[in-house]
């Protein structure tokens, strides 16, 4: 039986949902052709602001098990099979290759797959953001070859040469990092309708400072978790003054159990007008 979410803000008449189909309801996509592609991100945090803890056997900061849920992960699917273009970076690669992150590089369920033919949304590209270029190429990356575009400002020939010689499209770019205008001129000029975000925090919040994200997808398990090694959504490296994001709407999710486990999944926009 498929579980239910209830909408919490706004008010409405029906408050129950589907949880496999919520995010579905309101396609995110824009018309094909527009000047302004929509860009999007989604995060899982503690109610302490924790969306990553360390991890003793990986030696990284990753997502706690402790927050994670089933419905959250579908709710992620919903938003990725809205996308035609997704952007991650070096970190997520090489957590792919090692194995401490799964493949999100695809839409997998049947039913999201068939969502998107009925939408026709038939390709799907993958943008990888790799100053470094520090991420091995193996089968969970020669799989998508086609549809990877790596964006970089390496001056590393030999790295470069390697992924270009394996068939690998790589751009290079000018500065120390790719900037959010930077990749916003290649996004409009390559005609992209619909970006996901599903890499780490840093471009989110450069995309937030530059007032070029337009909705972000905010979950918070009501759960503290505490721990002194932990990262968060924004690190104050670009924000240099305080951002207004209005809420649109917001679902709380109970899990019942031994232990009755609360999730609220917030909608903002993040767009000043």
């Amino acid at each position: 039986m498929n579980q239910i979410i209830s909408k919490i803000y706004p008010k409405t008449k029906n408050s129950r949902y589907a949880v496999d189909s919520v995010y579905l309801r309101k396609r995110l996509i824009f018309k094909k052709n527009h000047d302004k592609p929509m860009y999007y991100a989604n995060f899982l945090t503690s109610l302490d602001g924790r969306i990553a803890t360390y991890n003793d056997k990986y030696k990284q900061l990753l997502t706690p098990q402790s927050i994670k849920n089933n419905v959250d992960f579908q709710l992620f699917c919903q938003l990725q099979a809205q996308a035609d273009c997704l952007i991650t970076n070096t970190h997520y690669m090489k957590g792919l290759d090692i194995g401490y992150y799964g493949d999100i590089l695809s839409t997998k369920d049947q039913k999201l797959k068939k969502w998107r033919k009925e939408n026709n949304l038939y390709s799907q590209k993958i943008i990888i953001l790799s100053n470094s270029l520090n991420f091995p190429i193996s089968d969970k990356t020669e799989k998508y070859k086609e549809e990877i575009i790596i964006l970089t400002t390496s001056k590393n020939k030999n790295k470069i040469k390697k992924f270009q010689s394996n068939g690998y499209k790589i751009l290079k770019f000018s500065g120390k990092n790719i900037s959010a205008k930077q990749l916003d001129n290649f996004i409009v000029k390559n005609k992209f309708n619909s970006i996901y975000f599903i890499a780490g925090p840093t471009i989110v919040e450069k995309f937030i400072s530059k007032n070029l994200l337009d909705k972000l997808y905010y979950s918070t398990s009501i759960r503290m978790i505490g721990t002194t090694k932990y990262d968060t959504i924004i690190r104050g490296n670009f924000l240099k003054k305080a951002v207004n994001l209005k809420l649109s709407e917001m679902y709380i999710y109970e899990e019942k159990g031994k232990i009755n486990e609360q999730t609220l999944f917030q909608i903002f926009n993040a767009k000043e007008e």
